[in-house]
Parts: structure tokens; sequence; C-alpha cells
């Protein structure tokens, strides 16, 4: 046993006040006379008796409330922990989770409201001099201050669910560093949340010497299903063809579930269909849409769910071209299929041109570039389509018509790793091509069984290095490749070892030639799909189209407007919306004054999805942080971290044995004769 004032049991010397006033208590006895004296001393030694045994139960009921009263004041306590009760001020650093699955009701009361009335409590015992630090998700610049306890309560009003979510480690760790900014004050760590196993390790691990108090607030089972991703199969929207779209779907639950996926592109539903999920299943369900209309496409993927909602729904914008620049470079005469293909009409541009009369700064506006039988390339124009492969643009090479290929093959090896070799004129069929390839995914409607593939009159046989990345799309028998495609920095080149007449293959006549090559122009034109999550994955790299410094880059949805974090990185502009959004949405970034813009869908972090829960007791074995103390959901917090701070406090107990002592010293005087 301790005191917390060991000075008071001085003061249990004031037990000598009743031994004197007990032993200096002379009572005079009044006479009386009776004729028989034997009577008389037998009633004199039963009175002294009963009168002596009185004395000596008043005498100890005074001195027990006295020293109960002394212990009182002196406040004992049991603590295996002498440190405990060190006197001085504190810093407490309290941390509420206020992430999505705080918003669940738990008997009509969200979770966040349990965890402001624990913290509440825990505040309202605190001293004057303590000082707090309220600590959210948000790690807002206004937590990072150090408040009074009214200062705290009062903001612990204004917290709020918020969209991003924490791991256990980094909230300790910005806690610890918190508190260091308070030096010379015991130090204490409150951790209010939920415990879900998403954000909390099982094996977290702290050594620091700070107090730590782990409060849970428990929520009931939920069923839910989260829409976790959705993907394009195509690097861009097409316009006037199925866009197809990859739906990630999750069944948090141990129960079959259905729904529906709906999709809705500029505020029009499109595409609906109904899933049915096993419990626990993941399932990508494919559903697509198609737009006649160019420009901006704001694209909204939900499902019906309910009651958890912030996952129900997922935005991606992108824009479908209305025009796709494609430019032909010429050995000498323009090529009729190519200028056939790709003839004006609502999407494609064509420019034809000489192979000495290229403007190489115009490659970049050009989706896509066709070398037309190039055998002998120019070095300034060979270095310029080598740097506009690898910054993501797109070459459709062609073999020369005659045997002797150039310096086409230096520009072929230094981008592709590949060579045209050996010049075959017999009739070679096609046996063969890549249906996993992208270019061939969703070419056709239907797709007949005994396909009829092309077949070459004349051909180059390609060889290419070992550290080539060659994916064949179309090979003969011998497993010689008709076309092939190579990736190349960020771009790709696709090489057709024929020419592109007629009397090469049948190819630029066959129902092959268009669409593939329509293809090649939709894939790399520059029309990214931007898609972004809250908290992660926040940052965008867009066309810097900023003249100056003086004009920043806003975000804005119609109803807020922000200025995002933005840093220029060459013809780039890096933005990262993280600090400036906080509800999900379809988004606008644009320059003031500007007609060019650029929309991007912003989404919730789905790391909260699955709604499983830590046992306390699991962690509780199981992490290993030093200083730790773990309260059940069913205790006090505020009442179990005091009983803890302060050992097992006696002091009422004291108090109340004084009062029961009081009692009975004045029922032994009133009743006991």
């Amino acid at each position: 046993m301790n005191f917390l004032y060991p000075l008071f049991t001085l003061a249990g010397l004031a037990i000598a006040i009743p031994i004197l006033i007990h032993l200096f208590n002379f009572r005079r006895y009044k006479r009386v006379f009776f004729p028989d004296i034997r009577f008389l001393k037998e009633l004199q030694e039963q009175t002294r008796k009963h009168s002596q045994l009185k004395n000596l139960l008043i005498l100890a009921c005074r001195i027990l409330a006295i020293l109960a009263l002394v212990l009182a004041f002196a406040q004992p306590y049991f603590s295996a922990d002498k440190d405990k009760m060190d006197q001085g001020p504190k810093a407490v650093s309290i941390y509420i989770d206020n992430s999505f699955s705080m918003g669940i009701e738990n008997k009509a009361i969200s979770l966040l409201d349990k965890a402001r009335t624990k913290a509440r409590e825990i505040l309202e015992t605190l001293g004057a001099n303590d000082k707090v630090q309220i600590l959210t998700n948000d790690f807002a610049y206004n937590e990072n201050r150090f408040l009074s306890r009214e200062d705290a309560l009062r903001q612990l009003g204004s917290i709020r669910l918020s969209p991003r979510n924490r791991n256990a480690q980094t909230v300790l760790e910005k806690q610890k560093q918190l508190l260091q900014t308070e030096p010379g004050m015991r130090k204490q760590i409150v951790y209010i949340s939920d415990f879900q196993q998403s954000s909390f390790s099982e094996n977290l691990e702290a050594k620091d010497s700070i107090k730590k108090y782990f409060v849970p607030v428990r929520a009931e089972a939920i069923n839910n299903i989260s829409l976790d991703t959705v993907s394009f199969e195509t690097p861009s929207i097409l316009l006037n063809q199925p866009n197809p779209l990859s739906v990630a779907l999750k069944n948090n639950s141990t129960e079959e579930a259905n729904t529906s996926v709906s999709v809705m592109v500029n505020n029009q539903l499109k595409s609906v269909t109904n899933v049915s999920l096993k419990a626990g299943e993941n399932k990508t369900q494919s559903i697509s849409f198609s737009t006649a209309t160019a420009g901006n496409q704001l694209i909204k993927v939900f499902i019906t769910d309910y009651p958890v909602s912030f996952d129900d729904t997922f935005y991606v914008a992108g824009k479908a071209n209305s025009n796709y620049a494609v430019l032909v470079i010429n050995q000498s005469n323009a090529n009729a299929y190519l200028s056939s293909v790709f003839k004006p009409g609502v999407q494609f541009r064509l420019d034809n041109t000489n192979v000495n009369a290229v403007k190489t700064d115009l490659l970049k506006n050009y989706s896509l570039i066709i070398l037309n039988g190039i055998s002998q390339l120019p070095e300034g124009l060979s270095t310029a389509l080598q740097a506009h492969v690898n910054d993501g643009g797109s070459i459709l090479t062609f073999a020369p018509p005659q045997a002797e290929s150039g310096n086409i093959n230096s520009f072929l090896s230094q981008t592709a790793g590949c060579t045209f070799e050996q010049f075959d004129t017999s009739r070679t069929l096609v046996s063969d091509y890549n249906k996993a390839h992208t270019l061939f995914r969703d070419l056709f409607t239907r797709t007949p069984e005994n396909i009829e593939l092309p077949v070459a009159y004349k051909h180059y046989s390609l060889s290419h290095t070992s550290l080539s990345n060659e994916q064949k799309l179309f090979s003969f028998a011998n497993s010689d490749a008709f076309l092939s495609a190579f990736s190349v920095g960020n771009g790709s080149l696709y090489v057709c070892t024929s020419p592109a007449e007629a009397n090469a293959s049948n190819f630029p006549k066959s129902y092959w030639f268009l669409p593939l090559i329509y293809k090649m122009a939709y894939m790399n034109a520059a029309n990214p799909l931007y898609a972004l999550s809250i908290g992660r994955n926040a940052g965008i790299s867009i066309q810097n189209t900023r003249i100056g410094d003086k004009t920043v880059y806003h975000i804005s949805n119609g109803q807020m407007d922000a200025i995002p974090e933005q840093r220029a990185a060459g013809n780039q502009m890096q933005l990262n919306v993280n600090s400036a959004i906080q509800q999900a949405g379809l988004y606008h970034v644009y320059l003031p004054e500007s007609t060019d813009s650029t929309f991007v869908g912003i989404n919730y972090d789905r790391n909260e999805s699955a709604f499983t829960y830590w046992d306390i007791k699991t962690l509780q074995q199981n992490t290993r942080l030093k200083n730790a103390e773990w309260i059940g959901d069913h205790f006090n917090a505020a009442g179990t971290i005091t009983e803890w701070q302060h050992g097992m406090p006696l002091w009422k107990v004291c108090i109340t044995l004084a009062l029961l002592f009081l009692l009975c010293e004045i029922l032994l005087i009133r009743f006991f004769k």
C-alpha cells in the first residue's frame, strides 16, 4: 500500500484525544440504600462491567473513526507501479477514429457519437493544468495544438466523418511526435477506434515509454457489397463503339447477395446488369457502353446496397475524340489503301507526306504514324521517331516493297531490337492470330469459327534480339511473324513484314485491315482516363498549358472550388488533390480564363469495406506495444483509466468507514444501557 499524501498519516496521533478522554472520564455514582447489602454489591458489580464494556466500544469506534478520517486525507492506494502517482500536469493525446466505418449505427447511435462520448468522459477527469490534443484521421493543421480541457471539449463537437483512414502505426507515431513538443509533462496516449482489421495490425509494435490506453467502440456485424474498382479494357474511350468496363465487386459478408450494376455517362443511364455474389466472393463483372458524343465523358458506375454506401459508387472521367490525326510517311507515292482507310470523315484526319518533308516538331500531334514502305530514313527523322514512340506514341511500319531494306533496319534495331532479313516471295498463309492481345479484343461483334486470315505473297523474315519484347499478332505456320507488336518506352511499335500493297498480300483488302489500324490509332490517342482515390493515389499528371507562374490550376465540382497542390515538370503539371478534396465525385480541373479543361473522377478509399474487427483479447496477446492498457467495450473508459492512473483508490472507502464508526458510537451511546 502507498499513500498519495503520506504526511497526513501524522494526524493519526489524534487518537490520543479519545484515549485521554476515556482515562480521565471518572463518573460519580449515586448512592442507593437497600436493606440487604448483598443485592447492592451484585448490582454494583454488574453495572460496572457493562459500563466498562460500553466505554471500550465507544473508545474503539472513536479511534477507528479518527484513523479512517486520517487515511481518507492521506489517500492510500494499491499499485505495483509506484510511478503511477507522480504528481504534475499531464499532456494527453486523444485519437478519435472518424473514418467511414465509424458512421455505422449501433442501437440508433453512431460509433463516432459513442467515441465522442467516451472522449468527453475522459476529458472531464483531467485537471485544470492538464493539456489535451485531439487527433482524427484528417491530421488537420488545427489538430497539432495542445488545448485546455474546455477548448478540447468544444473541439469534440466539430469532429465529423472523414473519407481518410489511417493505419494504427501512423496514428501512434503522429501522437508520439506531438507529445514530444510538451517536455516536462506526464505523457499519455488514448486511442479510440472500432479496431477494424484493415487499419489495425495484429503485430503492431512500439517500444516508447508513453502510457497508452486503447478504447474500443463496437459495431454489430454488417453485410456489405463493395464496388472496388472500375477499369477500361481500352486505354481511351472510343466513339460509336462498345467501351467494355471491368467492374470489380466483393461480397464482404457470410451470405449470398444480389445487386445491380449501372453505368451512367454524362447523366444518361447507358447500361444496367444484375449480379449475384456468393458469400465472400470477389467477382469481375463486364459491362459496356457506347457514346456518339465526342468530348468529356463523365462516367458514374454504381450498385444498390444498404446500409453502407460510401463504396457503392465509382467515378471515372475521360474524353472521346471526334478527330484522330494520323500521319502517313511515304517513301515515294501515297498508298491508296491507307488513304481509303483514313478518308476524311467524322473521326480521322489523314496527312500524307514524303519522308524528306516531315516536320519533326509536329509528330506529337498524331495518335498514329505510319511508315509506308520506308527504306531510307533521314537521321534527324529517325531520332525524332525514336523519341516519339518512347514518349508514348504509336508507329506502324510496313516493309519496303523491294529486297533492299536500306537504313530502316537501323531504326528498327535501335527502337525494338528487330530487323528485316530474308525476303521471301512465295505464297504463305497466316495460320494463327493472338486472340489475347488488346488489339483483337472486341475487334468484331461476332468472330466466325473458320475466320479467314491474311495471305502474304512476299514478305521479310523478322529477326529480333533476345531482349526484344515481341508479341506476334499474326503468325505463319513456321512461327515467323506477319505482324508483330513491340512495347517501346511508353509507346508501341507495330511491324508488318509485308508492304501495304495488294501485290504483296491480301491484308490491305481484308476485313482485318481497317479495324486493326483504327484500334492502333485509338489506343495511343492522348485521352487518358482519370480515376483517383482520396488518401492514396491522389495525383494526376496533365498537359501544362499554363503561361508563366501567375495563373494556377483549380479543381471544382460546381459547389466548391479549390486550388490543389501543383508542380510543373517539363511540359506536364503534377497535381495532388488529396488535401483539396473531401467528397467523392466528378471534378473539373481548369485554368481560369482558359478553354482547356480536364475532368477527373475522385473516389473514396475502399480499405474499410470489409467490416471485420479485432477482438481486444487477441490484440492484447499479439501486439508488442510497451506500456499499453486495453479497455473492454463494456467498461467505463474514463473510470478505468483514472483507476489505472491512481492505482486502486481507497479514500472513499475510508470516508465511508469513518461515518460508519461514528454511527456505531451514536448507537452505542443511545441504546447500549
